[in-house]
C-alpha cells in the first residue's frame, strides 16, 4: 500500500511501522535561501533549518532497510552543514559521494559574482557494506564491442576453437600482420576459418580492452565473437544486459540528463500553464527516475517525506516501486499530488515512461495532525 502523510516529516517518520521498510529515501528540502516562493516561504533562522533537518534524516535512517540508501538534493550554500549532519546520523564510513546536477543551460546574468547552473545530491547508505553498486544504463543484448583498444598496453590473447564466427568467406588466413593506421596487431597462427567459425585456436598481439581469463570466460558461449573483415578486428558480442554504475556528474551536455527547464515544461503538461508555474524549483521526472531505477528494484518502497508536488511519487509509481510520500500542505496534496497519481491510475498522466510496468498499487492519504488536516 502506498502512504502519503499529510504532516511534518519528523512526526510522520516516528511511526515505527515504517522502520526498516524503505530501500531509498529522496529528499529535497526547502534550501533556507531566505526567498518567498509560491509554495512555501524558504527562509527561517539557520538552526532550526539544520535540527529541523537533522531530526528528519534520523527518522529517515530508522526508516531506511539494511542495504538502503538516502540522497538529500541542495543548493552548495548549506550543503557542507548539511554533511557534517548527515556523517553524525549515518556514520562518515556511509558516505557513498556527491552528485552534482547541472541543473541550468545556461547562467543567469542577475548573479552579482558567480552564475549558479548546479545543485548536489548528497548520498549515504545505512550501511554502506550492504549496499548494492548504484547501477542505471545498461549494455544492451547483442550490442558488439571492439576487442581492441587503441592505447592499451598491448598483450598476446589466444582465442579458443568455435569461439567466433566471420562475415566473409571460409579460408585459411596466414599468420602476419594485421595493422591499420590507427592500431598494431598481428595474428601470430595461421587462422582456419570454416563453416564461418575458427576450425582452430589462435593467437593475436594488439592492444586489448580484455584479458585472457576474461576471453576465456567469454568463450564459453559458442560465437561470442564475430570478425567482419580479413583485417581481423574482433568484437564481444553482449550476451546479456549489464549495468553501468551511475557517475556523480549528471550533465545535459555529457549524459543527457534532463535540467530545471524540463521540469517546468512536464509541471505545466500535468497541471497547466498556470499551476505549473506554482513550483519554483521542479525536479525533471528523468533524473528522478535515473537514481531511483539505479538505487531499487521494482516492489521496494521510496521514500520522500518533503513531497511538494509529487514527482519522486509520480516517478516510483510509474518504475512500479511503492512509495511513502510526507507533505505538510493539504492544499498541495490536493491540489497536486493526489491528482497526479491519479492521473497515473487512471492511465490519463501526460509523461508515460517507457521500459516500465506501471503500479497499480493504489494509495491512503493519512491526515495525522488535526492541525493538517484543517
Amino acid at each position: 500500500m502506498n502512504l502519503l502523510f499529510c504532516d511534518t516529516a519528523d512526526n510522520a517518520l516516528a511511526d515505527t511501522q515504517l522502520h526498516n521498510t524503505v530501500k531509498m529515501a529522496y529528499l529535497d528540502p526547502p534550501y533556507n535561501t531566505g526567498r518567498k516562493f509560491n509554495q512555501y516561504s524558504d527562509s527561517s533562522p539557520l538552526k532550526d533549518w539544520l535540527a529541523m533537518l537533522e531530526r528528519t534524516l534520523s527518522g529517515v535512517r530508522d526508516t531506511l532497510t539494511e542495504d538502503g540508501s538516502v540522497f538529500v538534493h541542495l543548493d552548495d550554500q548549506y550543503i557542507h552543514r548539511v554533511r557534517c549532519i548527515m556523517d553524525d546520523v549515518f556514520g562518515d564510513r556511509n558516505y557513498v559521494g556527491t552528485m552534482i546536477w547541472e541543473k541550468k543551460n545556461r547562467g543567469s546574468f542577475l548573479h552579482a559574482h558567480l552564475a549558479d547552473v548546479t545543485d548536489h545530491v548528497l548520498v549515504y547508505a545505512k550501511d554502506k557494506s550492504k549496499m548494492a553498486p548504484l547501477v542505471h544504463s545498461s549494455t544492451e543484448v547483442g550490442k558488439r564491442i571492439p576487442v581492441h583498444n587503441k592505447g592499451n598496453k598491448p598483450s598476446v590473447l589466444e582465442f579458443p576453437a568455435g569461439c567466433m564466427t566471420f562475415n566473409f568467406p571460409d579460408q585459411t588466413i596466414p599468420a602476419g600482420p594485421m595493422n591499420t593506421p590507427t592500431i598494431t596487431s598481428d595474428l601470430l597462427d595461421d587462422l582456419v576459418v570454416e563453416n564461418g567459425t575458427n576450425k582452430n585456436a589462435f593467437r593475436m598481439t594488439g592492444p586489448f580492452r580484455y584479458g585472457q581469463d576474461a576471453v576465456n570466460k567469454m568463450a564459453e558461449t559458442p560465437g561470442a565473437f564475430i570478425c567482419p573483415r580479413q583485417m581481423l578486428r574482433p568484437s564481444f558480442v553482449s550476451q546479456e544486459s549489464k549495468g553501468k554504475v551511475l557517475t556523480n556528474l549528471q550533465s545535459f551536455r555529457i549524459n543527457g540528463s534532463p535540467t530545471n527547464e524540463d521540469a517546468r515544461a512536464e509541471s505545466e503538461a500535468i497541471f497547466g500553464t498556470e499551476m505549473g508555474a506554482a513550483f519554483d524549483t521542479p525536479k525533471p521526472e528523468a533524473l528522478l527516475e535515473r537514481l531511483i531505477a539505479a538505487a531499487t528494484e521494482p516492489g521496494d518502497t521510496v521514500l520522500d517525506c518533503f513531497a511538494g508536488s509529487g514527482t519522486t511519487l509520480a516517478v516510483a509509481q510509474k518504475t512500479g516501486r511503492n512509495w511513502i510520500g510526507v507533505e505538510l500542505s493539504p492544499t498541495t496534496i490536493a491540489g497536486y499530488i493526489t491528482p497526479r497519481i491519479d492521473g497515473i491510475l487512471a492511465g490519463t498522466d501526460p509523461l508515460p515512461l517507457t521500459g516500465y510496468t506501471t503500479s497499480t498499487e493504489p494509495y491512503t492519504v493519512d491526515y495525522r495532525t488535526a492541525a493538517a488536516a484543517a
